[in-house]
């Protein structure tokens, strides 16, 4: 025997009803559904606060620099072991520039050396600071390397400490690679050093073997930074972005069989510090990327050439990358996707990033 059971409401006291289908004379509840999540289609331009969405901006390096270490192919700021024997300030293994660099010969956690000016150096007045970086071998995902400022006198760090690996691409092996850091980003715009360490701060499985040139303070050209972040009172789940590029580039092979579109440049513009693509969630940078060439972002995951044209004397294209995972971006964890320009991207027509969102109102 059945036992009698009422679907009830609890605050209304109203229970749900049976009714027959005269069609096919089934009985059943009847019951509607209503979506848990309400969102808005809305296409968003990644941005900065000076240059609005336009992205063909000249963000290279210029002015009068400090120099700080090249191998000792000139007598700078003075390399030392502050813990670990693994790093050789004149190694001849690799040069950007001169005839040595500094070697970091797989050190182990806690192994920091220093660049000592052996004077109190100000920073007002500069930009960034930018060096060279060439991977011999096994620098893999959970090597992680910090560089920051330091007052030898207190003994303390001035400002913050960044990770090397956020700024360029370590999984690019045998290649030299331009890091261009701005001083914002190690909160040490207008601050006072003596001197510049880096730690290794982690490492997994074999340790890598790297090479470090040409470090120094630039005086003008900091890299500028275009984000996307979600509005108070939204969640903004990001779908994917699309790149569009014009510039003055003939574009078309000489027999108009296929487009004529260089792999390694942006239509003809090389980069040196490239583009760097950042997602910070949860106040971490949980994955960052550096992008050269057309190639670069080809080759990514989810990214797809869209279309191209040419009236034979400008050529424009635009590119889709699509993520397997929507991000979901929350104003309250501080979330934002970035892309850091720090080359001269002035010669382009046009180069704007955009997104596919789905805004979720909360």
């Amino acid at each position: 025997m059945g036992i009698k059971s009422y679907i009830t409401d609890k605050r209304s006291g109203r229970s749900a009803e049976v009714i027959k289908n005269h069609k096919t004379d089934k009985q059943a509840l009847m019951v509607a559904t209503f979506p848990y999540r309400t969102f808005e289609n809305a296409v968003e331009f990644f941005s900065n606060p000076d240059y609005g969405i336009d992205m063909n901006k000249d963000a290279s390096s210029g002015g009068t620099p400090i120099q700080v270490h090249n191998g000792i192919d000139d007598v700078l700021w003075t390399g030392s072991q502050i813990s670990g024997v693994s790093v050789t300030f004149n190694s001849t293994g690799q040069a950007h520039t001169g005839s040595n660099s500094v070697y970091f010969n797989r050190c182990g956690v806690g192994d920091t050396i220093q660049f000592d000016n052996g004077s109190s150096q100000s920073l007002t007045g500069y930009a960034s600071i930018t060096l060279w970086i060439y991977v011999d071998s096994n620098w893999s995902a959970g090597d992680h390397f910090t560089f920051y400022g330091y007052d030898t006198g207190a003994a303390s760090i001035v400002g913050n400490t960044i990770e090397l690996d956020n700024y360029f691409n370590p999984s690019s092996i045998g290649s030299w690679h331009k890091l261009s850091i701005p001083l914002v980003d190690m909160a040490l715009n207008g601050e006072t050093i003596d001197s510049f360490r880096i730690t290794c701060q982690t490492t997994s499985g074999i340790k890598p073997r790297w090479y470090l040139d040409d470090l120094q303070i630039e005086e003008t050209g900091a890299p500028v930074k275009y984000s996307l972040f979600p509005e108070k009172g939204t969640w903004l789940h990001v779908n994917e972005f699309t790149f569009s590029v014009a510039d003055a580039y003939t574009g078309t092979l000489s027999d108009g069989t296929m487009p004529k579109l260089p792999y390694d440049s942006i239509l003809g513009v090389s980069l040196t510090s490239g583009i760097n693509y950042e997602r910070s969630q949860d106040g971490e940078t949980k994955f960052s990327q550096t992008l050269l060439t057309l190639l670069d972002l080809m080759q990514l995951a989810g990214t797809e050439f869209v279309a191209s044209g040419s009236d034979g004397v400008n050529t424009w294209l635009t590119i889709r990358a699509r993520h397997i995972e929507p991000f979901v971006l929350k104003p309250e964890n501080d979330d934002k996707l970035s892309f850091t320009i720090s080359d001269d991207l002035s010669g382009l027509l046009h180069f704007r990033i955009s997104a596919g969102c789905k805004k979720e109102i909360r």
